[in-house]
């Protein structure tokens, strides 16, 4: 168990990559955030259909598979609801101070990203309890996922003109919440039967709402043509990995 958690651990601490490379180098441009974002979608999109739902119909069978996916989607969009419903931005910046407005966006960012972490980690627990393999491929495409994930957070709270040691910590803290699913996903596989294939859905259901409803889309936003390039450039790179595996 103590290294599924440290491994979890490592993937959700690659969101203070993000925050170093801010620092680093400044916030990069809408062509590079929606080349990035593209990959991620590629990946993610290959995990959810190559990986995590073959397996769940593996280990279960196809009502628990349709149960999970349904648990992770709705888990997903009362997340969105919250967040929507209790976080509103502003979008008027002659309302406010703009270094306020982008400390509000930095919020909402950071609140967002932890909370959609949890599902995360219990991809990565439910992985695990599959075979190894399919543990450590979820958590590296996670890791790679939270890079862009950071750099987004680290970018509003450079144009929140805070601190450069608070630029690097609150991204890598959002990361620590992928440990704690993959903890609380270990915890319910000990409890409750079928949890495998029930878990494996759950995050399919969490990464594809992901997938569809916010790094995809936002990858074509920012530049469409990299977005679609990097899905293309993600979806290769998990070709390979599998390739390798075999």
């Amino acid at each position: 168990m103590e290294q599924i958690i440290l491994i979890s651990l490592l993937s959700g601490l690659a969101t203070g990559i993000g925050g170093l490379i801010v620092l680093w180098f400044g916030r990069p441009d809408s062509r590079v955030l929606g080349f990035y974002l593209g990959i991620s979608t590629g990946m993610m999109g290959m995990v959810v259909f190559v990986d995590l739902l073959p397996a769940s119909f593996t280990y279960g069978n196809i009502k628990y598979t349709w149960i999970g996916l349904l648990i992770g989607i709705l888990i997903m969009s009362l997340v969105d609801w919250f967040i929507a419903k209790f976080l509103p931005l502003s979008n008027h910046l002659n309302q406010i101070a703009e270094e306020r407005y982008y400390r509000q966006l930095a919020i909402f960012f950071t609140l967002a990203i932890a909370l959609h972490n949890l599902p995360e980690g219990v991809a990565i627990g439910a992985g695990f309890e599959t075979q190894e393999k399919l543990g450590i491929r979820v958590a590296l495409v996670i890791a790679l996922h939270n890079i862009p994930e950071g750099l987004g957070v680290a970018s509003t709270l450079m144009l929140g003109k805070l601190r450069s040691l608070t630029i690097f910590l609150i991204p890598l803290s959002t990361g620590l919440f992928i440990p704690l699913g993959t903890w609380i996903s270990i915890l319910i596989g000990e409890m409750v039967p079928y949890w495998i294939s029930i878990g494996l859905s759950v995050a399919a259901g969490a990464m594809g709402y992901l997938v569809v409803k916010d790094i995809g889309p936002e990858s074509m936003k920012l530049h469409r043509l990299l977005g679609q390039f990097g899905m293309g450039i993600g979806i290769l790179i998990m070709y390979i990995v599998y390739q390798l595996n075999h």
